[in-house]
């Protein structure tokens, strides 16, 4: 069974990242990239984010059509994001709707959907090498879907060529 590995922030106390998988490696045709972000969570929203976190990357572990996860969170800027690779949409979707991460969903998306919090959501195909995490959250900032403590700011709007990140 593979296990999450916690990566401290040297520069930033209250900041840690935990990965399932290795980062280093090209994505198979079909492959699909997944990332939730969240900022401006308050303390309990960033505690309860965590708690639920932890069911889900239980569940993660056991899940062989998940080829790579990334969990990160900063109490500054209240910012907590999810960032999954499947091997294809099919499969991310039957985890999605299902167990832990479908409770958490159900029951916990007004940690998402209220208050001051940003949220955005964006999910698409890719091939190579796994994107840096500063062009992901460009990427989902600019193409995913932007909720402003609920209200739905900005469909999500793909770009014509999705295995661009530069573009």
């Amino acid at each position: 069974m593979r296990t999450w590995i916690k990566h401290e922030d040297p520069n930033n106390k209250y900041g840690a990242t935990f990965t399932l998988g290795n980062k280093d490696i090209e994505l198979p045709p079909g492959a699909v990239i997944s990332v939730t972000r969240g900022e401006l969570f308050n303390i309990p929203r960033l505690i309860l984010n965590g708690t639920l976190n932890h069911f889900i990357m239980k569940a993660m572990t056991k899940n062989e059509d998940l080829l790579y996860a990334e969990l990160s969170g900063q109490m500054q800027g209240g910012i907590g994001q999810t960032l999954t690779i499947w091997k294809d949409g099919k499969r991310m979707n039957k985890f999605r709707i299902s167990g832990s991460h479908n409770f958490a969903r159900k029951f916990f998306s007004w940690v998402f959907y209220s208050g001051k919090v940003q949220s955005y959501f964006f999910t698409w195909g890719h091939e190579g090498r796994i994107p840096s995490n500063e062009e992901i959250t460009a990427y989902i900032k600019k193409y995913g879907r932007h909720f402003d403590g609920g209200k739905l700011v900005k469909k999500a709007n793909p770009p014509i060529n999705k295995n661009n990140l530069t573009q």
